[in-house]
């Protein structure tokens, strides 16, 4: 074997000294971009977790510290069935499947946290393949929703909804109208549909203002609530008119006896806003099936009817009635 000279062993020596600065160099920048990719995924205030094909945690964010209480390095090669109990992991077994078969998968939930429970959450399992094609694991990502359901349901609702009495406007009455009818047609059931028209509401509109007229259609809503039972719908479909649906109607006297009810309610009505300005109501009836067998044929002749009441005096009920010699 060849000795080495000084300068040699000296040369080598350095030449050994820098390769070892190289890796420490490597080493400190490795850790600095482990670091950086752990202050990322723990600013995310969602929970981030890697697992692999046998359901054991790889990686996880702070978020399973802060909601548990339990360091993460607790979950770390454990299996998840210790996070989400026997229940919850035949609850997504099969999510897990499609996932572990390479499928991305997103579904919605229920979870407790913290310090709220019954949240909506969106989960996402993302497949993670090896070189070979197989899944070595797939990542976690479990995102609160419910501020946005809330506010999805705040929308729809403004969608559906009179905003000054809040009772469903006439797109809710109309899908409500058609269900009941759908309904009705099944169990050869009857329904009435009665459109109520406020009589002398202009007067208060013209005398007291719109504020005053505001405050008589919301306590003219509020009293007629009062007299429906909870299968019945009750909305307000223009300025001053109202329509009701009567589903599981008994007999006609049903429907009548309500109307009378409604008129005495609203020419009853003391409201400290109309002063000595009194108002009253027309009603128009029409039934399922005998008047008609859809929405709109249904709404218009108790429509039809309504201003027949009104041209008989106002304050009163009709019933639809064909033209004589047309079939209703």
């Amino acid at each position: 074997m060849k000795k080495l000279n000084t300068t040699q062993i000296k040369t080598r020596a350095f030449t050994l000294e820098e390769e070892i600065e190289q890796l420490r160099g490597q080493l400190a920048s490795l850790q600095d971009e482990r670091d950086l990719m752990a202050f990322i995924l723990d600013s995310i205030p969602d929970y981030v977790s890697f697992v692999d094909a046998d359901l054991t945690y790889k990686l996880c964010n702070r978020k399973y510290e802060t909601e548990t209480g339990r360091p993460c390095e607790e979950f770390l090669g454990n299996h998840v069935v210790e996070f989400v109990g026997e229940q919850g992991l035949a609850k997504i077994q099969p999510h897990l499947e499609r996932v572990l078969k390479g499928e991305p998968v997103t579904y919605e939930d229920r979870i407790d946290y913290k310090h709220s429970e019954q949240q909506d959450v969106q989960v996402q399992y993302t497949p993670h393949q090896s070189k070979d094609g197989d899944v070595a694991g797939f990542s976690v990502y479990v995102r609160n929703i419910t501020a946005q359901r809330h506010a999805e349901e705040l929308l729809r609702r403004q969608a559906q909804h009179d905003p000054l009495t809040d009772l469903p406007n006439r797109i809710l009455f109309n899908e409500r109208l058609k269900q009941a009818i759908s309904r009705a047609n099944r169990t050869k059931g009857q329904l009435a549909v009665l459109f109520i028209d406020l009589d002398g509401f202009k007067q208060v509109n013209d005398a007291l203002g719109h504020e005053v007229g505001d405050h008589v259609l919301q306590d003219v809503a509020r009293n007629l609530l009062q007299n429906l039972r909870h299968n019945d719908t009750l909305a307000r479909i223009g300025g001053d008119e109202f329509v009701l649906l009567i589903e599981d109607l008994n007999n006609l006297e049903q429907a009548t006896n309500l109307a009378y009810k409604v008129i005495e309610t609203i020419s009853s009505l003391h409201t400290p806003a109309l002063h000595d300005v009194r108002i009253g109501a027309s009603i128009g009836i029409a039934l399922y099936p005998d008047h008609g067998n859809d929405t709109r044929t249904l709404l218009v002749r108790a429509d039809e009817a309504m201003y027949e009441a009104k041209r008989q005096g106002k304050s009163c009920y009709y019933l639809y009635t064909p033209p004589y010699g047309v079939a209703s």
